[in-house]
């Protein structure tokens, strides 16, 4: 039974597939706090490049910001979208691959999304089954208020579950609170499943924080609904990805439409059934694989109001 659940988490997608670097990312270390702490090391999240640097960030983990070559992105998530083209930045900008005490000249510049792509990557090079999840994370671990956020969650053979984990830290890596980030309460992360149908009933108590303001938040956890599920079918699409039926329409969803996705957030909370009805949904919901990107937005409208 419990291959059943996480024998699909050691396929790779487009994402998560290492190419030419799977035995070296099988040759990094086995224990998984080491490890993440490893993959930390190799990362700026972009969000620090555009606020006053903390001194302690800049003497704990980073050195000085301002050594940042202004030539380059200060946020690199579009370029290096694939765990394949993340490891290969990784050896351009140092030769000696992933080591530790980088500072921030010789880190790639990408988000939570992406740390989970590469960690997702690593571990399944290792034949260790491991999924990214996008939902909501307490940093503060008040409870009181999440953050939009993409961790892991891997298979741990001795323990017979799946543990929670964020590679997108350098928050002290979570001793602060007593624990290891490497290995995460749940009550650290809302699935975006959980968060959509709380929102649709009324009952969702802690504060939800998205990175766009322009959105209304439902239509932002909407998003990570769409992230989170294609995730669990082991398809970890990028933030500008989402069902084509939805692009610039989320408002005028009527009351069937928004029905189906509540039953979608209510499928997803029993997560490790969702891979294995993948051929079932595409065929009942074809509409939630047809993706499309902001990218591709205005092309599309060109096509369709010149060839109607």
């Amino acid at each position: 039974m419990n291959e059943t659940i996480y024998q699909p988490y050691l396929e790779t997608s487009v994402y998560t597939y290492p190419g030419a670097y799977k035995e070296y990312l099988a040759s990094l270390p086995d224990n998984i706090p080491s490890l993440g702490m490893l993959v930390c090391d190799q990362l700026t999240h972009p969000t620090l490049l555009y606020t006053p640097p903390s001194p302690y960030l800049e003497n704990t983990y980073f050195g000085k910001f301002a050594s940042y070559p202004k030539e380059r992105f200060k946020d690199e998530d579009e370029l290096f979208v694939t765990a394949a083209a993340m490891a290969a930045e990784i050896f351009r900008l140092d030769e000696r691959g992933f080591v530790t005490g980088k500072d921030v000249t010789k880190r790639i510049t990408v988000s939570c999304r992406h740390a989970s792509v590469l960690f997702s990557a690593i571990l399944k090079a290792k034949g260790i089954p491991c999924r990214s999840r996008a939902g909501f994370v307490d940093f503060g671990n008040d409870g009181d208020c999440y953050i939009e956020h993409w961790v892991n969650e891997y298979w741990s053979f001795t323990d017979n579950r799946w543990v929670l984990v964020d590679v997108d830290g350098y928050y002290e890596y979570e001793r602060r609170f007593g624990y290891s980030q490497f290995d995460l309460p749940r009550r650290k992360f809302l699935t975006a499943s959980e968060v959509w149908l709380r929102l649709r009933d009324n009952t969702l108590t802690p504060k939800i924080v998205l990175y766009s303001t322009e959105q209304d938040i439902l239509e932002g956890v909407c998003g990570y609904l769409f992230m989170d599920f294609h995730a669990l079918m082991n398809n970890e699409i990028f933030y500008s990805h989402q069902p084509k039926y939805l692009r610039h329409r989320f408002h005028l969803l009527n009351r069937e439409e928004l029905t189906e996705l509540d039953q979608l957030a209510l499928l997803m909370q029993n997560p490790d059934t969702v891979i294995h009805r993948k051929q079932e949904l595409i065929k009942s919901h074809e509409h939630f694989f047809i993706l499309t990107n902001s990218n591709m937005n205005e092309l599309s409208d060109y096509y369709e109001i010149n060839n109607p």
